[in-house]
């Protein structure tokens, strides 16, 4: 490719890159339409009355108030749209709603996206920060975006985990933020224990402590009525993107075992093949992790492909057409009806894993790259 149409296309990725983050900002944008009540309406909860944070007929009435009585349905959810993350996502949402649901809930998207712009730039570090454009301006963050979700906060503690991995207990800590979304993390939690990175773990647990504590301290009983709650968030009507999901399309008297079992596999394979590539290097190792605890979730929706666009800028070596492809299955994935999205999901996941492993046409290390 001529310095030319390089130049040209930066220029083209900076453009959309910026309509992203001017979008949260228009008059035009309705932050009701989007995952944001639900996380408002556990903020308000968590303040005001933490011991029925996941009551749902509680949930109904605050999230009434949050929406100015407008409705939102969700299949399965008893016509709203409920908070089921855990509890201390209630606790980072409350100082933005405290602006308001609908200045609260600008706020909230724009520091997703500046969260998910950090995390990037800290995994391609030392690299140009342009590196991060064709992650940044791909279909995934414009998901992330309309659904006001958290994977920037989960993008921005890999990305500083990667940065600051030669100081293990700090890697750690920044695991932390990856707790927004723990159901994304199973195969890179897995390596994690399985590789004996103690200082790591410690690091990652202490976090994890420190985010613990204060909502045992409001709602000592949280966990197992979140656990209890979050069996709804996966139905088959849902328009998950991960290969657990297609358990739930099975009979319900086996549901359970075959959604276990799927995750199981799908963690087996993304290990092996994390393995077989860290003996070359680190990079690619952890962006086949990134990218395979979308596929091993037992919950993964199209926004969730935000970790799918850092695992390829992790891995560094990503052509047009990957970014394409990307793009590409998230828009038909989030616009097309259950079972589609799975299919596409693990379909494109597996794409990007066998690019990372060397299966499909590796390309050529770029130049400006300085492996850690």
């Amino acid at each position: 490719m001529s310095d030319r149409w390089r130049w040209r296309g930066r220029v083209a990725l900076l453009a959309v890159s910026l309509a992203f983050v001017l979008y949260p900002l228009l008059p035009n944008d309705d932050v009701i339409n989007s995952d944001w009540p639900a996380f408002a309406t556990g903020a308000r909860l968590i303040v005001s009355d933490p011991g029925h944070l996941y009551d749902l007929e509680v949930q109904k009435r605050i999230e009434s108030d949050v929406t100015g009585g407008r409705t939102l349905t969700t299949p399965g959810i008893e016509g709203i749209l409920p908070f089921l993350a855990p509890a201390w996502v209630a606790l980072l949402a409350a100082p933005f709603e405290a602006f308001g649901t609908d200045v609260g809930g600008r706020l909230w998207i724009l520091f997703g996206l500046a969260c998910l712009g950090a995390g990037l730039y800290l995994a391609t570090r030392p690299q140009p920060p342009a590196r991060i454009l064709p992650a940044f301006a791909a279909v995934p963050t414009a998901l992330m975006m309309l659904n006001a979700q958290l994977d920037g906060v989960v993008a921005l503690g890999i990305g500083a985990a990667v940065a600051l991995w030669k100081r293990p207990y700090l890697a750690g800590l920044a695991l932390g933020l990856t707790l927004m979304k723990p159901q994304l993390m199973l195969p890179l939690g897995a390596a994690v224990l399985l590789e004996r990175q103690w200082k790591v773990l410690v690091g990652w647990a202490a976090a994890g402590v420190a985010l613990l504590l204060p909502t045992l301290l409001l709602n000592p009983r949280w966990i197992s009525e979140w656990l209890g709650q979050t069996r709804a968030t996966v139905a088959p009507v849902s328009r998950e993107i991960d290969l657990p999901h297609f358990g739930v399309l099975l009979p319900q008297s086996v549901q359970t075992i075959a959604v276990a079992a799927l995750t199981v596999i799908a963690i087996a394979v993304v290990l092996y093949l994390a393995r077989r590539m860290r003996a070359e290097k680190m990079r690619p190792a952890v962006a086949i992790l990134v990218a395979g605890g979308v596929l091993a979730a037992p919950h993964a929706l199209p926004a969730d492909l935000v970790l799918v666009a850092l695992a390829l800028v992790l891995w560094g070596r990503a052509e047009w057409f990957d970014w394409l492809a990307l793009s590409l299955a998230a828009l038909v994935a989030a616009l097309t009806i259950a079972p589609l999205p799975a299919v596409i999901g693990v379909v494109l996941v597996g794409y990007v894993l066998a690019r990372v492993s060397g299966f499909i046409s590796p390309s050529p290390a770029p130049a400006a790259a300085s492996p850690r």
